[in-house]
């Protein structure tokens, strides 16, 4: 994939776990943009500061970005590509320090909280920071006796700190689902996955004839996630992935028929499956 005067922006520090994601899919020498938040990945797109985004929809132990998704709703971005990256977490310390130096480690809580049981088994007392390469960045730039920080091997190159520890986390199945955002619709490269997000009428059986559309032409949901719309209390927007792109013939009948009965539907975009 060329990276000519592509710019790709991501919600962190550099080093964090959503550039390593700029970096699989797109390349080591590509040009990445760290924002602070995620709105402020969308407000770069929109601004033209940034040609794609790289936003974190989904963790295989902790489940949906809820943030993510309330921002695709609100802007018309196409999802263009998802990306899978495993999370492995290193322990991490200035050069010179040795593991049996280290008494307690920095980093975000939802990190901390997947090495815990390796921590403990260490010894080492979990002290929790705002961001994973934030802890790295601030370690590397003002070192404390006895403290590491936990980040990824990119966070440890990008700051110069030394892996004291690959693989700390007590959980190997720690995978990241991130979706490639841009201006424009991807081409079309099978296997495809599309993302609809809609919300059904308030009567009996309004989800089931919705998600019958997809059933009845064979068309397998891969994911499924409500939340409560933030307009009307009591009703709810669902999140819906399935297998296929909205160029085929059954894809677009099924989504004929979603919008027929659903009180509103947004897709987010028919793009490339990752690959396994």
């Amino acid at each position: 994939m060329g990276n000519q005067e592509m710019i790709v922006a991501f919600q962190g520090e550099p080093g964090a776990y959503s550039e390593q994601a700029v970096r699989q899919h797109f390349g080591a020498g590509i040009q990445a943009l760290p924002c602070r938040g995620f709105v402020d990945v969308f407000k770069v797109l929109q601004e033209g500061k940034a040609t794609h985004g790289m936003l974190p929809v989904e963790n295989s132990l902790h489940g949906t970005v809820i943030p993510a998704y309330d921002l695709l709703v609100d802007h018309d971005l196409h999802v263009q590509a998802e990306v899978i990256v495993r999370v492995e977490h290193c322990l991490i310390a200035p050069a010179g320090m040795k593991l049996n130096d280290i008494k307690q480690a920095w980093s975000h809580y939802q990190a901390l909280g997947q090495c815990e049981q390796t921590l403990r088994r260490m010894q080492i007392e979990p002290i929790t920071y705002y961001d994973t390469a934030g802890a790295a960045r601030d370690l590397a730039a003002n070192p404390e006796p006895n403290t590491a920080a936990i980040a990824s091997a990119l966070a440890a190159e990008t700051y110069g700190l030394e892996i004291l520890v690959h693989n700390l986390e007590d959980e190997a199945f720690n995978y990241t689902r991130f979706f490639v955002l841009g201006d424009t619709p991807p081409a079309r490269d099978d296997p495809s996955k599309t993302s609809i997000v809609f919300t059904t009428r308030h009567q009996p059986g309004a989800l089931f004839t919705v998600l019958a559309e997809l059933a009845q032409r064979d068309i397998n949901l891969t994911k499924i996630e409500s939340r409560p719309r933030r307009d009307r209390p009591w009703h709810y927007l669902f999140y819906v992935d399935f297998e296929g792109h909205a160029d085929e013939t059954a894809v677009q009948q099924a989504l004929l028929g979603i919008l027929k009965s659903a009180s509103f539907l947004k897709v987010l975009g028919s793009y490339p499956a990752a690959r396994d």
